[in-house]
């Protein structure tokens, strides 16, 4: 009966730590050695296990080679290949689009590509409208050249405004060697703006600049003619500190600018340098 008995536990696999002393025999004579499918290694399987393995990390490597395998025959039946050569990538690699570092780079430089910064996007033709100026009399787009939106008309400017714009220095002092000084320039280089908007750009506070010899706020309060003010005769070359401290004085009286300015014009007209 205790043959029978433990021939019923070794069909169903309950052998489940029974007591030898219970049962008054050792408990290994029916848990004979195994070798594990993985390692190949003998050993003597534990209760409530199939006596397949040896540890739990030859069970695992097992399962693994069988899952991988599986998803390499799947994966065979419609591979990816490399978007440049067209060669087949491997299945370690079938999340890239290139097989290799270099079909990258190749397939990379054929794309053209505009060197500098990124332009702004156009603006759509439906998003441009045209408001009229009641002040200038003339239509003008809600938009600016660079795509920025234009919040007021440009059209809308005082008389002062004009008045500074029209008095404005529009001539190369390059062209006048004999009145200028050159040599200033050269050695101390143009002045420029030290603010936010030329933060990427290299600055010259200690540089030179233009100065209007009868300065443009005198010329708007008496009322002169802006082409006089902005007349090459009217200007010299000084540096950005002397023309600060300067600021709205004048240094010579409008009579011997307009003598001066006579004087120019008929030198430089006949020599032709305008």
């Amino acid at each position: 009966m205790v043959a029978s008995f433990l021939d019923l536990f070794k069909v169903f696999g309950a052998v489940y730590r029974v007591r030898s002393d219970m049962l008054g025999i050792c408990i290994n004579i029916f848990m004979s050695e195994s070798i594990c499918i993985q390692c190949s290694t003998k050993y003597l399987p534990k209760p409530g296990t199939f006596g397949k393995f040896c540890s739990l990390s030859c069970s695992c490597k097992y399962n693994g080679a069988i899952k991988k395998a599986k998803k390499l025959s799947h994966y065979s039946l419609n591979p990816k290949r490399c978007q440049h050569c067209d060669q087949i990538l491997d299945h370690s690699k079938r999340n890239n689009k290139f097989c290799s570092r270099s079909c990258s780079a190749k397939s990379t430089n054929q794309i053209p590509r505009k060197r500098g910064p990124t332009p702004r996007p156009k603006v759509l033709s439906s998003a441009v409208k045209f408001i009229w100026c009641d002040k200038a009399n003339q239509w003008y787009s809600n938009h600016n050249p660079d795509g920025s939106i234009r919040r007021t008309s440009p059209y809308i400017k005082d008389e002062k405004q004009r008045y500074y714009a029209a008095a404005r220095f529009r001539f190369n002092v390059y062209n006048y060697p004999k009145e200028f000084d050159l040599d200033l320039i050269q050695r101390a280089g143009w002045y420029t703006c030290p603010g936010r908007k030329r933060k990427r750009f290299a600055k010259n506070i200690d540089g030179v600049s233009r100065d209007h010899i009868i300065s443009v706020s005198y010329g708007y309060n008496n009322g002169i003619d802006p082409k006089i003010i902005a007349h090459p005769a009217n200007c010299r070359i000084v540096l950005q500190s002397q023309n600060k401290q300067k600021a709205e004085s004048c240094l010579m009286t409008l009579d011997q600018l307009l003598t001066k300015i006579s004087e120019w014009d008929a030198k430089y007209r006949t020599s032709g340098a305008e």
